[in-house]
């Protein structure tokens, strides 16, 4: 019998879709963008990564996998060299992130924000014209108070000191809760922050912050949520999910449908802005004074 020759998808020499981490959410997000973008998928996690390598290319898709360390600068420079001999990228899909499961604020602030920045570094450069970037936030990041001395650190994490520093603002070393909050903010002033360096190349930057989602990293961290109700009690996830206006938590498909919007033609004109899609429990955090963003 002759050799099985794979089908070659017509995209695959088009600008790709790079996305950051293959859990869940991640997984979920190049499935979508898959549909119509050759796919470069990167994590930390080799085994993880080539199982999701191998089972997108059985189902069809156009899919490489890169292993990468996104807090290690020479790696991401490496990705960065990797990027450059492709045909560019159309979307960027920047997921990875960790919760207090880490065991460690600094290790988690070194993922959740220090790397954002270091993957916008290796990206940046290989971005086309019409191309996109969607940095997954969380709607944790509206929780700090409005603080200019905290934005101007935010907007530096690569700065020597800057975590003695943090510290020192907050009072004392940052809780994990606080970490995510602080790495979350900073994620959104970076997308507001490309939104004006790379536009005038015709790439748009986002960054997007789902609330309470039914994903396998927040059922990782455990059964209650902070209470933010001033106290340091914490409360469980079915009560949390009650304050939501719409009275549930969201789903995986819920956050990529909306991914897979904004790095379409149809959200051309959105750049540099930071959209929740959490079911009103902003809304309803800013009602109750729990918010000032």
């Amino acid at each position: 019998m002759p050799d099985y020759v794979e089908r070659t998808a017509y995209y695959a020499e088009a600008p790709l879709a790079l996305v950051i981490g293959c859990g869940g959410l991640g997984t979920s997000i190049a499935r979508a963008l898959g549909r119509r973008h050759a796919l470069l998928i990167v994590d930390l996690d080799g085994g993880r990564l080539a199982q999701t390598v191998a089972t997108l290319t059985h189902d069809g898709y156009t899919v490489a996998g890169h292993r990468c360390d996104i807090t290690d600068p020479a790696q991401t420079k490496a990705l960065g060299e990797v990027l450059a001999k492709s045909p560019g990228i159309r979307a960027l899909a920047h997921v990875a992130a960790v919760g207090m499961s880490i065991g460690d604020w600094r290790k988690m602030m070194a993922v959740d924000l220090v790397g954002a920045h270091l993957v916008a570094e290796a990206a940046g450069p290989h971005m086309v014209s019409g191309g996109a970037a969607v940095f997954i936030s969380s709607l944790a990041s509206y929780l700090p108070a409005r603080d200019a001395k905290l934005e101007a650190l935010l907007a530096e994490p690569q700065r020597q000191g800057f975590l003695t520093a943090l510290a020192d603002l907050h009072g004392k070393e940052p809780d994990f809760d606080w970490t995510y909050n602080y790495a979350k903010l900073g994620v959104n002033m970076l997308a507001e922050r490309l939104a004006v360096e790379w536009g005038p190349r015709q790439v748009r930057a986002v960054s997007l912050s789902p609330g309470m989602i039914d994903s396998p990293m927040a059922r990782a961290e455990g059964p209650t949520l902070p209470s933010h109700d001033g106290t340091e009690t914490r409360v469980s996830r079915g009560d949390k999910a009650r304050e939501i206006p719409l009275g549930r938590q969201g789903s995986m498909i819920e956050i990529t449908n909306v991914v897979d919007f904004l790095v379409s033609d149809g959200a051309s004109f959105l750049n540099g802005i930071d959209i929740p899609v959490d079911g009103g429990h902003r809304a309803a955090w800013r009602a109750k004074g729990v918010i000032d963003r």
